[in-house]
């Protein structure tokens, strides 16, 4: 045999030995991948709202001045922020959530409008922090503003969740790895330890119906806060062991 032909055997060999490392090269890096099993979980714990917020609006109509409208609005609103602070809400808890000023029309039968006037308001947004004064507290709200006032909502919230969230949060731990054990169990492998754990929770504010009740002033609106449920969901991921 030639040195021609002794060199393109060697070539060919060296090329299949490459061509077997990147083979199992490729092979050690898909064992590396480690496997998983991964469950999400939602746990909750009931508790009583004890703190508020609370939507208030103040509106003023006149017929031929929308800086009347405004100034009226203005100045009802001024005189439902004393009576807040007066009740004992901080200036922080009280926040203009809005200021609006528009023309208002009157509509014929045809379909024709004809201005009508100017009508103005005010929105506030006002955190109350103790359920038990809430209801004196929005009474002094409609005694300072009058027939302007109205008061669109009020929502109750837990202000400080962090200790039913802990009880959730251990339901939801519970949950995950039963689940975890079970496929463990169905589908033949052990759990290993803990890879990765994210978590979301939720406290949504709960709507609180009003009722006014013009025939008995000596009444203070009550507010129930009810109960809500505190939720914790938790995605978690165990390394799978044979």
């Amino acid at each position: 045999m030639n040195r021609r032909a002794l060199t393109g055997l060697a070539v060919i060999a060296v090329t299949s030995a490459l061509l077997l490392t990147a083979c199992s090269s490729g092979s050690d890096t898909a064992d590396a991948v480690p496997r998983t099993v991964n469950v999400s979980a939602t746990g909750s714990a009931e508790v009583v709202p004890d703190a508020a917020k609370a939507s208030i609006t103040v509106t003023s109509e006149n017929s031929t001045s929308a800086s009347a409208a405004q100034g009226a609005a203005a100045a009802s609103t001024t005189a439902v922020i004393v009576a807040l602070q007066k009740a004992g809400v901080d200036k922080a808890d009280i926040a203009t959530q809005a200021i609006n000023v528009s023309p208002t029309y009157r509509y014929s039968s045809t379909g024709s409008q004809t201005l009508s006037g100017y009508q103005a308001s005010q929105t506030l947004t006002v955190t109350l922090h103790s359920l038990t004064t809430a209801g004196a507290t929005l009474d002094a709200v409609v005694t300072a503003g009058g027939n302007a006032v109205r008061i669109d909502s009020v929502m109750t919230y837990v202000s400080d969740p962090a200790a039913v969230s802990q009880k959730a949060r251990a339901q939801a731990v519970q949950i995950a790895r039963a689940e975890a054990e079970q496929y463990a169990e169905l589908l033949g492998f052990s759990l290993g330890s803990v890879a990765s754990v994210s978590e979301s929770s939720s406290n949504s504010p709960v709507p609180v119906p009003m009722a006014a009740n013009a025939t008995d002033e000596k009444a203070t609106t009550p507010i129930e806060p009810g109960t809500t449920n505190v939720t914790v969901t938790l995605d978690v991921s165990w390394l799978i062991e044979d």
